[in-house]
C-alpha cells in the first residue's frame, strides 16, 4: 500500500538502521505496519518478521516466526553454525534448528535462553546485516516481551535492527517496559492534503466535497479514510468502518464469505490447506483468494493474508461462528500437523476449547497438554499453564466434567508450572485439587504423582511435615509392590522430608533410604537411583559424618560419568569436595577445582552461580576478605536475576563468616539481629550465632538473652544438621564470655567426640573451621588439661586444609581483687595491680597513642602552666588521703580484698597529684615537663610490674606484651589481636 503523508515518520523510522531500536505506536488502523513494510521494503541484510495474535498462541510466537524468517534468509547451515553449542537451547524457539534441549524451565533457564537468542543474532549479524520486525506487540506474551526488553536494552556488537508496532490504547506497563529504551514514533491522524491523497488513490475522480466529507469523519485516520472513500458511507466512528468493511465483505460472493469467514477465524494468514480440508473444495477455496485481492480485503506478502486486522476482526465480530466450526478447523489444523506442516499445538488446542461440547473432551485434554508442552520447552511457563488453565474453564463453561484421572493429570501438570514462576500458594491449591481427584479415582500411580508434587513445593526448614509425610505414606500404600521405581522414588523423598523435619522423626529417615536404595538398583533408571543417592546422602548429612558419605557420592560421581551428564557431575563432585572438607583432608581443594572446571565448561547462569559461592567459600576459608565479598555480592546479585531460591540463605551463612572474621562491634552487632530475622524456620540456630556474635561484641547481658532463648527452646542438644557446627561454635563463644561453667561442660561433651574434623555450612558454602578449637577454647575456659593438644590438633588441621590460622580469643576482665587472662586457648588469674589498669586501657584502644598522664588520670601537659594545685585544693587531698587510710584499715579487718584494692587505687592518684603538685618545704610546684617525666617512669614500672605477674602464669602472652607494648610519654599496644577487655 501506498504511503500518504509519513515522509518525516519514514526518514526517522530508517535511522534505526542498521543496529537500533525503534516503535511506531498509534490507533488500530493508523498505518503503523504499511510503515514498518516500507521501512525495510529496501533495507540490506536479512528480515525476520513476525506478528503477534490476540489469544491462545504458543510463548515466543512471534520470536517464532520472526527467527524462522531469519533462518530461511541465511540458510540453515549457516543459522545452525552461528547458534553453535546454544542450537538444542535456541531450537526451542526456532523448530528448525533441530531438537530442542529439556531445560529446567525456571526463570534462570529462560533468562540463559534470553542470553543465547542475543548471541545468536550478534552471531548472525557478522554474517549480514539483520532486521527484525514485531508487529502488533500490543498482544505479545510476557515471554515474548521479556526477550524483548533484553535485546533492546543491551548494546549491540553487530548490526541487529529491532522495529516494532503497537496500538497505543492497548499497551500494558509491561510492553511500555520492554520498549523503553527504544526511539518512539507516534503516528498522528492524516493532514488534509494526505486524505485528498489517499481519498483519490482508491477514487480516483474523488472531488472536494468527498475529501472533505471523508476528513471530517474520518479524522483523517488512514484506514477509516480509505474504507470510507470506498464505501461512500455516512455512519459515525468507528460503526462506519465495520458497517464499511461489512459492506465489502457482503459484496462477496457466498462461497467467499464462507471461506473467508473461515479464514478469519483461523488468524491473519490463510491456510490453503485448513480452508481446503474444512470445506472440502480446493476450487472453492482458490477462488475465495482470487476474488479477496480482487477487492483488496486479501494482499500478498508472506503468504496469503488479510489487507487489515480490521476485516478479520468485522468478519467474525458479525458472522455467526458455532463450536462445529471451530471442531472442523481443529481436526484441519491437527491434520496439517500430521503432515508435517507448521501449526502451533496452541491453535489446534485453542478451537478444541471452543468447540466444545461438540469437541472430543479427550482431544482437548491431549492438545492442551501438548500446548503447554511446547511453552514449557521454550521455557514460557506462564502461558505454558494459561492452556490448562483455560481448558478447565472451557469444560466447565461447557457443562462438561473432566474425568477424575485426566483431572489429576492436568491439574498436577498446571501446579508443577507456577510453581517455577514462584507462585507456590496456587500451586499447592492445584496439588490438593489433584490428590483428592486421585483419591476418588483410586488410582495408586496418580496419588503417587500428588504426593511427589506436594513434596517438590518444599516445607519450612526445620518444622513438623506431619500431614506431608502422611500423604507420601499413603501413596507408598496405594502403590503397592507393582511400581518399585515409584516406590523407589516415594522412600526416597519421605526419607529427605523425614531427614529435614523435626529432630524426633529423623530418626526414621536411615532406614528408609536403604530400602529406596535396594528398590531403585532393580529399576535400571539412572534418575530414580541418583534421587535415592541423593536421599542417602543428605540422611548422613551430619557434623563428623563426612567420611560415611564418601562411598555414596563416589556413586553418584560414577553415576554422573556412566550417564554423560555434566550437570550431575558438577553435583556430586561438590558434595564429595564437601565430605572431604569436613573431614580435614587437603584432597578437597582439588576435588571442588575440578567441580568450579566441570561448571565452568557447562556455561550456564544457574552453573555460575554455583561456581561463585564455592569461589566465595575458598575466599573465606584463606582469609581472603576483600574477594570473598566480591565474590559474595557478585553471586547474590546473580542468585536475585535468577530467582535461585536458596540466594539469600547463601548469603547470609557466607556473611556470617565475613562478619565474624572482620570483628568490628558494630557490624557483630548488626549481623546478630539480621540472623534473628532471617532463620526463623531454625530460631534454635539463629539465637546462637546471635548470642556468640553480641559475646564478641562484648554485649554480654545480649549474648545471656540470646543463649536463655536457646536453651529454652529445648532441642539444641538433638538437632545436629550441618548447621549445628556454627551453631555449637557461637554458643560455646557466648558461654565463655558469660562463664556459664555448665553450659560449657555440654558443650565440650558434645564438640570433643568430633575432634579432628571440620564444620561446612551447606555444601561447601562456608567454613566452619575445626571443631577441636571450639573444644580447645571451652577446656582452656574449664580449666581442661587437654586444651593445649585440642587446640594444636585445631591448628594441624586447619593448616592442611589452607585455611588462614585462626588466634583464638584474647580477653582481659576483671573480676574484684583479680583479673581473669585468656590467651591462646588458656585462662589463667593475675593478682590485681594498677599495671593491668594501664595494660587494660592500651589494650581496649589497639595501635593508638595514650599519653602517660591519661594512664595517671592527670590533667594539662603544657610545660610551666601554673600551680597545678592551689593551697586549698592540696589540704583537701591531704584529708582524703587521711580518710582513706582509715578505710583501709576497716577494710583489711573485715576481709574486703575488692575494697582494699580500690581504696589503694585512688590513695595513688591523690599521693601521685599530691607529689608532683608540690616542691620543697611543700611550695606549690609549676606543672610541666617534670611531671610527664615522672607520670612516664611511674607508668613504665607498672605495666612492668603487670607483665611480670602474668609471666608467673602465662609466660607466652607476658613475652607478646613485652614486645607489643610501647612505653614513654606516649604509650601504645602495637599487636593486631583484638582483646575483650573489661574493667
Amino acid at each position: 500500500m501506498e504511503l500518504f503523508g509519513r515522509g518525516d515518520a519514514l526518514r526517522q523510522l530508517r535511522t534505526a538502521l542498521p543496529a537500533g531500536s525503534a516503535f511506531v505506536r498509534g490507533e488500530s488502523g493508523m498505518g503503523k505496519t504499511a510503515l514498518l513494510r516500507a521501512a525495510v521494503q529496501d533495507a540490506a541484510g536479512t528480515l525476520g518478521w513476525g506478528t503477534c495474535v490476540a489469544s491462545g498462541a504458543s510463548g515466543y510466537w512471534p520470536w517464532t516466526q520472526a527467527l524462522t524468517g531469519l533462518v530461511r534468509g541465511v540458510g540453515l547451515e549457516a543459522a545452525r553454525a552461528a547458534a553453535g553449542t546454544d542450537r538444542g537451547l535456541l531450537a526451542a524457539l526456532v523448530p528448525l534448528l533441530g531438537e530442542a534441549h529439556e531445560g529446567t524451565q525456571t526463570d534462570r533457564d529462560r533468562l540463559l535462553l534470553q542470553d543465547a537468542t542475543v548471541a545468536w543474532l550478534e552471531a548472525l549479524a557478522e554474517l549480514q546485516p539483520i532486521v527484525l520486525v514485531l508487529d502488533d506487540l500490543q498482544w505479545a506474551d510476557a515471554s515474548s516481551l521479556a526477550l524483548l526488553e533484553e535485546l533492546v536494552s543491551r548494546p549491540r556488537r553487530a548490526p541487529v535492527a529491532l522495529l516494532g508496532a503497537f496500538r497505543s490504547e492497548e499497551a500494558t506497563p509491561a510492553l511500555d517496559r520492554a520498549t523503553s529504551l527504544g526511539e518512539h514514533l507516534v503516528l498522528p491522524g492524516l493532514d488534509r492534503d494526505a486524505v485528498a491523497q489517499l481519498v483519490r488513490s482508491v477514487v480516483p475522480d474523488a472531488g472536494d466535497e468527498l475529501v472533505e466529507r471523508v476528513h471530517a469523519r474520518g479524522g483523517g485516520h488512514p484506514l477509516f479514510t480509505r474504507e470510507l472513500a470506498l464505501a461512500d458511507h455516512h455512519g459515525a466512528l468507528p460503526a462506519a468502518v465495520r458497517h464499511a468493511a461489512a459492506q465489502r465483505f457482503e459484496a462477496l460472493t457466498p462461497g467467499t464469505q464462507q471461506v473467508l469467514t473461515t479464514a478469519a477465524v483461523i488468524g491473519n494468514t490463510l491456510l490453503v490447506d485448513v480452508l481446503t480440508a474444512v470445506h472440502g473444495d480446493r476450487g472453492l477455496v482458490d477462488r475465495a483468494v482470487d476474488e479477496g485481492m480482487r477487492t483488496a480485503l486479501l494482499q500478498r506478502g508472506e503468504g496469503v493474508r488479510f489487507a487489515h486486522d480490521v476485516f478479520r476482526e468485522a468478519v467474525v465480530e458479525q458472522r455467526p461462528v458455532g463450536p462445529a466450526l471451530h471442531a472442523a478447523v481443529a481436526e484441519a489444523l491437527a491434520g496439517r500437523a500430521d503432515r508435517g506442516g507448521e501449526v502451533a499445538a496452541a491453535e489446534v488446542a485453542r478451537h478444541l476449547r471452543l468447540a466444545l461440547p461438540a469437541a472430543d473432551l479427550a482431544d482437548a485434554v491431549r492438545w492442551s497438554m501438548r500446548a503447554a508442552d511446547d511453552d514449557r520447552r521454550a521455557l514460557a511457563l506462564e502461558e505454558a499453564a494459561a492452556h490448562l488453565r483455560m481448558l478447565r474453564g472451557a469444560v466447565a463453561e461447557a457443562g462438561l466434567v473432566l474425568p477424575d484421572g485426566p483431572l489429576c493429570d492436568v491439574l498436577l501438570y498446571e501446579a508443577d508450572l507456577l510453581a517455577r514462576t514462584g507462585r507456590l500458594p496456587d500451586a499447592r491449591g492445584l496439588v490438593r485439587a489433584a490428590r483428592d481427584a486421585a483419591d476418588r479415582a483410586a488410582d495408586g500411580v496418580r496419588i503417587a504423582g500428588a504426593a511427589l508434587a506436594a513434596a517438590s513445593l518444599g516445607a519450612r526448614f526445620a518444622a513438623r511435615r506431619d500431614e506431608l509425610v502422611e500423604e507420601l505414606e499413603s501413596a507408598l500404600t496405594a502403590v503397592g509392590p507393582s511400581y518399585p521405581d515409584l516406590t523407589a522414588h516415594l522412600t526416597a523423598v519421605l526419607a529427605r522430608e523425614l531427614a529435614h523435619s523435626v529432630p524426633e522423626q529423623r530418626s526414621r529417615s536411615e532406614p528408609l533410604t536403604e530400602q529406596a536404595i535396594a528398590l531403585a538398583r532393580g529399576c535400571d533408571d539412572p534418575t530414580v537411583l541418583r534421587a535415592c543417592l541423593l536421599a542417602r546422602h543428605d540422611v548422613l548429612w551430619s557434623p563428623g559424618g563426612g567420611a560415611q558419605r564418601v562411598p555414596v557420592i563416589d556413586e553418584l560421581i560414577a553415576l554422573a560419568r556412566r550417564c554423560g551428564s555434566p550437570d550431575w557431575l558438577a553435583e556430586a563432585l561438590v558434595l564429595q569436595a564437601n565430605a572431604l572438607l569436613e573431614s580435614g583432608s587437603a584432597a578437597f581443594s582439588a576435588v571442588l577445582h575440578e567441580a568450579l572446571t566441570v561448571l565452568a565448561g557447562l556455561d550456564e547462569p544457574r552453573h555460575a552461580y554455583t561456581a561463585l559461592t564455592r569461589r566465595a567459600c575458598l575466599a573465606l576459608l584463606r582469609g581472603e576478605l576483600a574477594d570473598a565479598e566480591r565474590l559474595i555480592d557478585e553471586a547474590t546479585a546473580l542468585g536475585g536475576r535468577l530467582r535461585e531460591p536458596d540466594t539469600a540463605n547463601v548469603r547470609m551463612s557466607q556473611r556470617l563468616e565475613l562478619v565474624r572474621a572482620r570483628s568490628d562491634p558494630a557490624e557483630l552487632q548488626s549481623f546478630a539481629a539480621e540472623a534473628v530475622a532471617h532463620w526463623t524456620g531454625a530460631p534454635v540456630h539463629a539465637h546462637a550465632v546471635a548470642a556468640g556474635f553480641q559475646a564478641r561484641a562484648a554485649d554480654l547481658e545480649a549474648a545471656r538473652h540470646h543463649v536463655s532463648v536457646v536453651q529454652e527452646l529445648g532441642t539444641w542438644r538433638s538437632d545436629r544438621s550441618y548447621l549445628w557446627s556454627v551453631f555449637v561454635r557461637e554458643l560455646a563463644t557466648a558461654a565463655i564470655a558469660l562463664d556459664d561453667a555448665p553450659l560449657m561442660q555440654q558443650l565440650l561433651s558434645d564438640v570433643r567426640p568430633l575432634r579432628g574434623t571440620c564444620g561446612v555450612n551447606g555444601a561447601a558454602v562456608a567454613f566452619a573451621g575445626c571443631h577441636s578449637r571450639v573444644a580447645a577454647e571451652l577446656a582452656a575456659a574449664l580449666g581442661d588439661p587437654d586444651a593445649a593438644a585440642l587446640l594444636a590438633e585445631a591448628q594441624q588441621v586447619e593448616a592442611r586444609v589452607g585455611a588462614a590460622p585462626r588466634r583464638a580469643p584474647t580477653s582481659l576482665h576483671r573480676e574484684g581483687a583479680a583479673w581473669r587472662v585468656t590467651w591462646e586457648g588458656r585462662t589463667a588469674t593475675v593478682p590485681h595491680c594498677k599495671g593491668l589498669l594501664d595494660l587494660a586501657e592500651l589494650l581496649r584502644r589497639p595501635r593508638e597513642d595514650v599519653h602517660v598522664l591519661d594512664l595517671m588520670q592527670a590533667g594539662a601537659v603544657a610545660p610551666d602552666a601554673g600551680p597545678a594545685l592551689d593551697r586549698t585544693a592540696a589540704q583537701g587531698y591531704r584529708r582524703r588521703l587521711e580518710e582513706l587510710a582509715a578505710e583501709r584499715a576497716s577494710a583489711e579487718r573485715a576481709g574486703d580484698a575488692e575494697r582494699v584494692a580500690a581504696v589503694d587505687d585512688e590513695t595513688a592518684v591523690l599521693a601521685a597529684e599530691l607529689g608532683r603538685s608540690s616542691g620543697l618545704a611543700g611550695r606549690p610546684r609549676p606543672l610541666g615537663s617534670s611531671t610527664t617525666e615522672r607520670a612516664r617512669k611511674a607508668v613504665t614500672a607498672r605495666i612492668r610490674d603487670a607483665v611480670q605477674r602474668i609471666d608467673a602464669v602465662l609466660p607466652d602472652l607476658a613475652a607478646h606484651l613485652s614486645h607489643e607494648v610501647v612505653t614513654g610519654v606516649r604509650c601504645r599496644y602495637a599487636g593486631d589481636r583484638r582483646w575483650d577487655v573489661s574493667t
